[in-house]
């Protein structure tokens, strides 16, 4: 009897771990998958980030280089914060319409040396946005700051990191489908 509460026991242990594996493992490096790529099929609003039924789009069109002084570069641009057209998140995550609630001028720096990226601060100076920061840290402000880059430049400014995780995989801040809605 003991021998089949144990087996009972690790069985349900088991079927818990993988659950949260799954869970967890669907919810990296998808947290604006679902959003549309681009607000309401306009090329100029480009996807960078979303959370919690809000998606993020850079415009293309407001992208202006403020500073072109190689190895150091500045560049604005306008972010526009959305939302479902019908109040619905569940249409929004499955491509439906979005309408702007928000927009936002960012300036960014960036120094190709040293690949550094700041985002600017206003009273407090330039802010250094880490690579592998969290959410909390770069939201927002870096992929729309790395968006910026390569619109500008057709280059990848934090792209090209690679990082080594705890389980010997390695992996970038940004992937490769990030760029493909330039």
């Amino acid at each position: 009897m003991l021998w089949k509460e144990i087996m009972i026991k690790n069985f349900l242990t088991l079927t818990f771990l993988t659950l949260v594996l799954i869970i967890f493992s669907n919810s990296s490096n998808t947290s604006f998958a679902n959003y549309p790529t681009h607000l309401n099929g306009d090329k100029n609003y480009i996807l960078v980030d979303g959370h919690m039924g809000v998606a993020w789009y850079v415009d293309r069109s407001s992208l202006a280089v403020q500073s072109y002084n190689p190895p150091s570069y500045i560049i604005a641009v306008n972010v526009i914060s959305a939302q479902s057209a019908i109040d619905d998140v569940q249409d929004f995550y499955n491509g439906g319409e979005g309408v702007a609630i928000g927009i936002k001028t960012y300036r960014f720096s960036y120094d190709w040396n040293s690949r550094s990226m700041y985002v600017d601060g206003g009273s407090q100076g330039w802010e250094y946005l880490n690579p592998w920061g969290c959410w909390a840290e770069t939201g927002i402000r870096m992929p729309a700051g790395e968006m910026a880059f390569a619109l500008a430049y057709g280059l990848r400014f934090y792209g090209e990191f690679v990082k080594e995780s705890y389980d010997g995989t390695m992996y970038h801040p940004f992937d490769n489908d990030f760029y493909e809605s330039i």
